[in-house]
């Protein structure tokens, strides 16, 4: 039953919760209070923003693993020209968020920077399922960090009757998402002016966002696996559509096509199917859509040859 499938994304978006909890205090922390905020001067800086993919959540070493660590590599081995790596990325941010980040003065570096790289709006995506997961987390007073198999089966229970109408919560949720994407539009236009207000010369470099998902997805988590991913790769599309409309209609910004890339695998390369210990239930598993070690490789790969195409 389709409630039964929605029920299923609804308990990986809370273990994603657990995975993700402090990662955005984590991860602002590491942003401005990194060594590379204390080294001695150097000659010229590169700029991250986005969300979790670009934060490098899921790595062993997010300062050597995630893609803008390694298109720092490159730009050295180029230019001979050390480089700083500001990621102001944040796990959990979607555009609106960004644009927040920027009016309150996170990312200091940015003004100054040689090279700018942006990769947002998943969330303005995957955000729905997780705001209802916290709506529903509040309700059914659970804590995230320490949910279980009971609280799950006890849940699963009240939420089955609440969902009796599935077909009303799908369209639910695609409503959100459409407000969503309507905010995405607007909020690019805002990060854009921002920047450019205070750094209009440095290379501007735009990610579009890949589909983790595939029809061979097991269904042991995500239920219905076609259904899902012929939902995602629509929304994914007027996604993306969004950000390479914006992209075109200022000249000075690069496109950098993400998703193809992406595409091209014989499957994502995303870590999938996560363990995750729940404490006093054991191990459970989620599907886990962040790029894996291969796949921050690719991005960053992806960036630098359009890099070498845009000296």
């Amino acid at each position: 039953m389709k409630n039964k499938r929605i029920f299923a994304l609804f308990s990986a978006v809370m273990l994603m919760l657990t995975g993700c909890a402090g990662s955005t205090e984590e991860s602002a922390l590491q942003a401005e209070n990194s060594p590379a905020e204390t080294a001695a001067p150097v000659e010229k800086k590169l700029s991250t923003l986005g969300d979790s993919i670009s934060y490098g959540l899921g790595m062993e070493d997010i300062d050597t693993q995630r893609y803008s660590a390694i298109l720092k590599q490159h730009l050295e081995e180029l230019d001979g020209v050390t480089w700083l790596d500001y990621n102001y990325a944040l796990s959990g941010d979607d555009s609106s968020d960004l644009l927040h980040n920027l009016q309150n003065g996170r990312a200091m570096r940015l003004p100054s920077s040689d090279i700018i790289v942006m990769c947002i709006g998943a969330n303005n995506l995957l955000g729905v399922y997780t705001d209802y997961a916290i709506e529903k987390a509040d309700e059914y007073d659970i804590d995230p960090a320490n949910i279980t198999e009971d609280d799950l089966a006890e849940i699963q229970e009240k939420f089955e009757a609440e969902t009796a109408d599935p077909e009303a919560l799908q369209a639910e949720f695609q409503r959100r998402i459409d407000e969503n994407l309507v905010r995405l539009e607007s909020d690019l236009g805002g990060i854009y002016d921002w920047i450019r207000e205070r750094n209009p010369d440095a290379p501007f470099y735009v990610l579009n966002v890949y589909n983790p998902y595939t029809p061979e997805t097991d269904a042991g988590m995500m239920g219905d696996a076609a259904e899902f991913y012929g939902f995602a790769v629509s929304n994914l599309d007027r996604l993306n559509t969004i950000i390479k409309d914006f992209t075109d209609a200022h000249d000075d910004l690069i496109f950098v096509d993400i998703a193809a890339a992406f595409a091209e695998c014989d499957e994502p390369p995303v870590l999938g199917y996560t363990a995750y210990d729940s404490g006093q239930a054991g191990e459970m598993k989620y599907y886990d859509p962040h790029p894996n070690a291969e796949g921050q490789k690719l991005i960053a790969e992806t960036v630098w040859k359009v890099m070498e195409q845009h000296p």
